[in-house]
């Protein structure tokens, strides 16, 4: 106000971004002046320092040399001289290049302060996710919140009962629970970019599954789930699981491991309703035993429940790729309550025998498993050293000019595609091998799962994902029979696989 009124600026005006950094231009009292300059009431711009404009060298270079010229405003920053009535000299740039330099062994020093404390193990989350509060006495730790952390248990409940978030947003709206951002400004006063007052209520099933996928709420701190590629952007971008960093009961978990790793075994076979609306308890779980592809359930055109069915996926969509391996609806739901009836009765009654029967299977399955994969993980490894041979072999060619480049190319091409699918299928089969090793027998959990059930009469959502793991079909003895025909249906249970 001072330079202004000893140099004759009238009617000056403040714009003011206390707390935002100058790297981004994405500040209100920024675009608020700018949308002064574009109207035309804005003929000098003042600013003590040069680095008040901003710490971004190109943009700040534009509004000096295009932006405030186009609209004829002077430009003046007093404490470095710089006035663009006298024109802007190459000292302005390099002036912009320091600044920006400045910002960014800012962000450097303040990221590696950030980074140590992750590595530690702290959060580093500026807030406590939903369903809990910081500690009083510790900020660095996180509490059960007693508003929100029964509504956090009953989404993980309704979701290990087979709904899925959408549905589960819908029961959270129908009962009036206020959406997280309402409830963290109403409480605290925080306002968040998606903050609706008008919908309270609004819940959406991302909110929900967003919720659902987070291990906090079983005890463990994730640290570093996102970065900023670049320290001119406040945008961030998910950083692949190798590269978060995980930490292990760390504070009061929500939900207990049983329903964490069921809700993530719904959350894996996301079910979507038919056309009618409809989704079987059993949707989602049910694969063929020669594709591998999950089966789909059809109403073929009835609305006789007796004629539902599940079918093949790869069939459903590709009739010459597998066979329709169709199964009845109600005779499977008979066929997994009779086997949850039999094996929990026999884990009851014979506990000992039942233990080691299952630790028999167990083993056996596994074997099975990988001697498979591993064979096919050989061939591929096998073939990967052909291909590379075959690449050797057509370069010398090409080098010895006995081929011309348009035959390399025809000679090369499928053998690359060859590679890459190879490749691909290389690292999945590793993969999968190391998953099947670190697999083990889990029997004494499922005796756990086995006590909360006395007797069981009939099936529900909840008792199916308790028990079953997957249900795999196998093709009728004549597939296009539609009666006097025999099938095998193999029942996996959660912990103890097939027994």
């Amino acid at each position: 106000m001072e330079y202004a009124n000893a140099n004759s600026f009238p009617n000056p005006q403040f714009f003011v971004d206390d707390g935002y950094s100058g790297v981004t231009f994405d500040r209100p009292g920024y675009k608020a002046m700018m949308e002064q300059v574009e109207a035309g009431n804005v003929s000098t711009i003042l600013v003590k320092d040069h680095s008040r404009l901003g710490r971004n060298r190109l943009v700040v270079g534009i509004l000096l040399e295009e932006t405030f010229a186009s609209y004829n405003v002077r430009y003046i920053a007093i404490n470095d001289n710089v006035d663009t009535l006298n024109g802007v000299d190459d000292s302005v740039a390099v002036r912009d290049l320091f600044n920006e330099w400045h910002a960014r062994d800012t962000s450097k020093k303040v990221k590696a302060v950030i980074m140590a404390a992750a590595r530690r193990g702290e959060r580093i989350g500026t807030k406590a996710p939903y369903g809990y509060q910081k500690d009083p006495e510790s900020r660095k730790q996180i509490i059960p919140n007693e508003d929100t952390a029964p509504v956090v248990r009953r989404i993980f409940a309704l979701c290990a009962s087979g709904l899925g978030p959408d549905k589960i947003a819908r029961i959270l709206r129908a009962d009036q629970i206020l959406t997280p951002t309402v409830y963290e400004f109403r409480t605290n006063g925080v306002r968040h970019t998606n903050l609706n007052e008008n919908k309270p209520y609004d819940w959406c099933g991302s909110t929900v599954a967003d919720i659902l996928e987070r291990e906090e709420y079983n005890g463990n701190t994730i640290n570093c789930r996102s970065y900023s590629p670049s320290f001119k952007s406040k945008k961030s971008k998910r950083n692949p699981p190798e590269r978060q960093l995980r930490f292990e009961h760390t504070h009061e978990p929500l939900i207990d491991m049983e329903t964490w790793e069921i809700v993530q075994k719904v959350r894996a076979g996301k079910r979507r309703p038919n056309k009618m609306g409809e989704m079987d308890l059993l949707s989602g779980m049910v694969y063929c035993a020669d594709c591998g592809k999950r089966h789909y359930f059809c109403r073929c055109g009835s609305w006789n429940e007796s004629q539902y069915t599940y079918t093949c996926g790869t069939y459903h969509g590709h009739k010459e790729d597998c066979t329709p391996h169709t199964v009845k609806v109600m005779a499977l739901h008979e066929i997994v309550l009779a086997e949850i009836q039999r094996v929990t009765q026999e884990a009851r009654e014979h506990t000992e025998e039942f233990l080691q029967r299952a630790m028999d299977k167990h083993s056996s399955q596994l074997k099975k498993e990988l001697s498979a994969k591993t064979k096919e993980l050989d061939r591929a490894q096998k073939r990967l050293v052909d291909l590379e041979k075959l690449f050797r072999a057509a370069f010398e060619q090409l080098a010895l000019a006995n081929l011309s480049e348009t035959q390399f190319k025809a000679l090369t091409g499928g053998y690359e595609e060859e590679k890459q699918e190879l490749t691909i299928r290389s690292e999945m089969l590793e993969q999968e091998i190391n998953t099947e090793k670190k697999r083990m027998l889990n029997a004494d959990r499922f005796l756990k799962v086995v006590q909360r059930y006395t007797e069981i009469q009939e099936l529900t959502p909840e008792i199916v994902r308790e028990f079953i793991e997957k249900i795999v079909v196998h093709e009728r003895s004549e597939p296009w029979k539609k009666k006097n025909y025999t099938q095998q249906i193999d029942v996996y249970f959660n912990f103890v696989g097939q027994v």
